[in-house]
């Protein structure tokens, strides 16, 4: 052994990744840990499960019934939030994607894609439009 390198030697980082690596896996705190992340891994199964289900019951082949829930938000709403929101959000959801990449990739992909969608309806309502104007 040529040097030795105690946890309070090392820099803030290190010991947040350390601890955090340990709160993961379950061997932070037990048994208490290992209660908790089963717990956390359960909310986020019935998260995705309830989404799913939320989605069924809005899906587009129901658009003649009334969803239970309420109808589901329409393109362009975010315009209406307070400026307040608006402007520190893209920076909170950019430190979010820097510091864990992988979200922030699959974050990018779903905002092009929406993106995308959304160009395509805007065009497919232009040219309905134009050709419902030229048949008038």
């Amino acid at each position: 052994m040529t040097a030795r390198a105690d946890f309070a030697d090392r820099p803030v980082l290190a010991k947040l990744s350390t601890l955090g690596i340990q709160a993961h896996m379950g061997v932070l705190f037990g048994l208490v840990n290992q209660i908790a992340l089963a717990l956390l891994a359960a909310g986020i199964l019935a998260l995705v499960v309830l989404g799913y289900r939320m989605w069924w019951q809005r899906r587009p082949t129901r658009a003649d019934r009334r969803a239970p829930l309420g109808a589901a938000p329409e393109r362009g709403t975010w315009q209406h939030l307070p400026l307040w929101f608006v402007i520190p959000a893209p920076l909170v959801l950019i430190a979010i994607g820097w510091a864990i990449p992988l979200l922030g990739l699959s974050l990018l992909a779903f905002l092009v894609l929406d993106a995308l969608i959304g160009l395509a309806r805007r065009r497919g309502r232009a040219r309905t439009d134009a050709a419902a104007g030229s048949a008038g």
